[in-house]
């Protein structure tokens, strides 16, 4: 009875292992593999990364993996979630969530207040199709719907610019 308890002890033990990614993400195979580093120059190579549906990353090296390990066989091992010390956002408030890219910094952040901020590290954001607001746009202090055009004539002459009102 006793070595049957140790046995199971030992395999949920191993059942789980958190590591480092020690190199670059393989895409070739349907479901992406890394190798991770796992605690007592442990390598595991080939190790199938899950991901949420409808989300996808490509952790770098030196990225924490958490690794499951099937019935506590390590030679079975499946990534369930990635993450990054290095570079996660340290300015989020209680209650926020926020899709980032690590290297660049650029985010959508959607605040517990409701609000939802686009910041590309770029200042650039790129769109296809039609966007529609319902209520006004401002750009440079300048309103879409309450804006004041000078010089406005009769027929087939132009406006001006819009000037802030």
């Amino acid at each position: 009875m006793r070595d049957i308890l140790e046995r199971m002890g030992r395999s949920l033990a191993n059942m789980t292992g958190i590591g480092r990614i020690t190199s670059d993400t393989n895409q070739d195979p349907a479901t992406p593999t890394v190798q991770v580093a796992l605690p007592g120059s442990n390598l595991r190579s080939d190790l199938p990364l899950l991901e949420q549906y409808g989300f996808a990353s490509r952790p770098v090296p030196g990225s924490d993996a958490v690794v499951v390990f099937q019935g506590g066989d390590r030679s079975r091992g499946v990534v369930v979630a990635t993450g990054d010390q290095r570079n996660r956002p340290a300015d989020l408030q209680p209650g926020d969530v926020c899709l980032y890219h690590p290297r660049t910094k650029s985010r959508i952040w959607l605040k517990a207040d409701g609000s939802i901020e686009l910041s590309p590290a770029n200042g650039k954001v790129t769109m296809a199709g039609t966007l529609t607001v319902t209520e006004d746009v401002v750009a440079n202090g300048v309103s879409l719907v309450n804006h004041l055009h000078t010089g406005v004539q009769k027929g087939s002459d132009q406006s001006g610019p819009p000037k802030a009102s």
